[in-house]
């Protein structure tokens, strides 16, 4: 104890608290009316980076991806990606086990609608599941992709 009264604590160890990572994830629902290149809905979810895997129950076939009409038009943004990759991550990539990618080139001149297939790994091969899908290159000061995605009929596959 020190001349207060109180005990004095010069224990030299200490004990460090784990700290949790708090993932943040946001979808802005768009009319999905008029032009795809206003009319979107954008998805902001750093899961769907090529690095993260692990990830389980991940599926694209909900409400987001409008199984009513056969897909919606998607912008992707901030750290998950802006557009779909072009060529395999593999398995376990994106936030879900089966990885989607562009099995194309992505388009170079604005406003055009170009239509290619969305490509997902399987124990099969690269390509062992497939959906058509569309994408466009939209004028802005920086120019960003939005995709016309539809629904995925399997779980655990991500775009």
């Amino acid at each position: 104890q020190n001349s207060s009264g109180t005990a004095n604590n010069n224990n030299q160890n200490s004990l460090s608290t784990p700290s949790t990572v708090s993932v943040t994830s946001s979808v802005i629902i768009g009319s999905q009316t008029g032009s795809s290149c206003s009319s979107y809905t954008q998805i902001n979810d750093p899961t769907r980076s090529i690095s993260t895997t692990g990830l389980t129950s991940s599926c694209d076939n909900s409400y987001i991806f409008n199984s009513s009409n056969g897909g919606a038009w998607i912008r992707f943004v901030g750290s998950g990606g802006t557009a779909l990759p072009t060529s395999s991550p593999g398995l376990n990539h994106c936030g879900g086990y089966l990885s989607g990618w562009y099995n194309n080139s992505l388009p170079t001149t604005t406003n055009t609608v170009v239509t290619g297939t969305a490509c997902f790994e399987t124990y099969s091969g690269t390509c062992g599941y497939a959906v058509d899908i569309s994408v466009i290159l939209c004028p802005a000061s920086t120019n960003y992709y939005v995709f016309f995605l539809p629904p995925l009929n399997v779980c655990n596959a991500r775009y």
